[in-house]
């Protein structure tokens, strides 16, 4: 989509983008389960043909809906990212961006991170691909703004990348979607930051082989 449809401050919007508003708001609300076809077109304010112009089941619906909030949610981190010039601020940036965004969209989050776990082999397989492209995301920053990765492969980066996706979204789950409590989002990042930097430092320095013959 050329413009964010979650974001996006328009009055009018088109009938597609309504009822992925209606599914991201009842399925964080009700559960996916528990919400039907005609829960949706009724609060999309859509006819139920409609509906099935767009899409063949519920099901197809969460999938175009998961895939589009993935994409925007990535963009806002890479451009939060690309903002900045030194790599520790890049990381604090993007992970910054990642809380906020969770934080300010408690939908979102819940549809990513919990409300769609479990629903599908398909939709296990979105979030997989959701997992490794965060990961790849973090990879190649490092790959591209690092040139002296001579001690570490290709390999240990990757694992290092997917276990630091898998940190920053179990604090999310647990300080954001979990807890009553207000969070701090900047003391909540930079926390994050300094796991991450210095675990990719250990990871440069060999102190912690992640490899063995």
């Amino acid at each position: 989509m050329d413009t964010s449809f979650l974001f996006a401050t328009k009055v009018e919007k088109q009938p597609q983008d309504k009822l992925l508003d209606a599914a991201l708001i009842l399925f964080s609300e009700k559960g996916y389960r528990d919400t039907t076809v005609l829960d949706i077109v009724a609060y999309a304010r859509v006819s139920k043909t409609t509906f099935y112009n767009f899409y063949k089941t519920k099901e197809e619906l969460l999938a175009h809906l998961f895939e589009t909030l993935l994409e925007e949610v990535l963009a806002m981190i890479k451009l939060a990212a690309q903002r900045e010039t030194v790599i520790t601020e890049k990381a604090y940036a993007g992970i910054k961006r990642y809380v906020e965004i969770c934080v300010r969209e408690h939908e979102v989050a819940r549809l990513l991170l919990v409300s769609s776990v479990g629903i599908s082999d398909a939709i296990e397989e979105l979030r997989k691909q959701a997992y490794d492209r965060f990961a790849l995301f973090i990879f190649e920053t490092v790959r591209t703004e690092l040139g002296f990765t001579d001690s570490a492969s290709d390999e240990e980066i990757y694992l290092f990348s997917q276990a630091m996706v898998g940190a920053i979204n179990q604090v999310v789950i647990q300080q954001v979607l979990l807890s009553k409590k207000q969070i701090k989002i900047d003391y909540v990042a930079r926390f994050l930051n300094r796991i991450v930097v210095g675990s990719y430092m250990f990871l440069l320095a060999e102190q912690i082989p992640l490899v063995t013959e």
